[in-house]
């Protein structure tokens, strides 16, 4: 799949390198992976972003400087720059040479102990909800 133009690509890895840059070890938005790839796989996990990511994304003048992009952006338009700090830092934090830097491993199973297996029945957490019965509500009568 392929969401977004050159153009458009180029401007949202510019903006991605101002709002995501080097610092304390980890890489600037563009040095840390396959950023076409994950922002592409970013998209069809999110398609609805895809239209505003575009709309902000075209807002970028030819040959306008990032930071200043990225500062014109926060001033007119910034749920558009904001749309391209989602999609950008969701890309970034999904790399793997990113997860390896930060040491996370992904989501685990992590079963409860036999100390925490019953936490929830302690001091009547539940006791509320479950004095309040069974609630449900058709999604589809509004």
């Amino acid at each position: 799949m392929n969401a977004l133009s050159d153009t458009r690509r180029a401007a949202l890895n510019a903006i991605g390198d101002v709002l995501i840059p080097a610092a304390l070890g980890m890489p600037r938005f563009t040095d840390a992976g396959d950023v076409d790839a994950m922002v592409d796989h970013v998209l069809a996990l999110r398609p609805e972003l895809t239209g505003s990511l575009n709309q902000a994304l075209d807002r970028v003048g030819a040959g306008e400087a990032a930071a200043a992009a990225a500062e014109r952006l926060n001033r007119e338009d910034p749920d558009g720059l904001a749309t391209i700090g989602l999609v950008a830092s969701s890309a970034y934090y999904m790399m793997p040479e990113v997860r390896q830097i930060m040491g996370y491993r992904g989501q685990e199973q992590r079963p409860a102990t036999v100390d925490e297996e019953h936490d929830y029945m302690r001091d009547n957490l539940l006791q509320p909800v479950i004095d309040r019965g069974p609630i449900y509500r058709d999604p589809d009568s509004g």
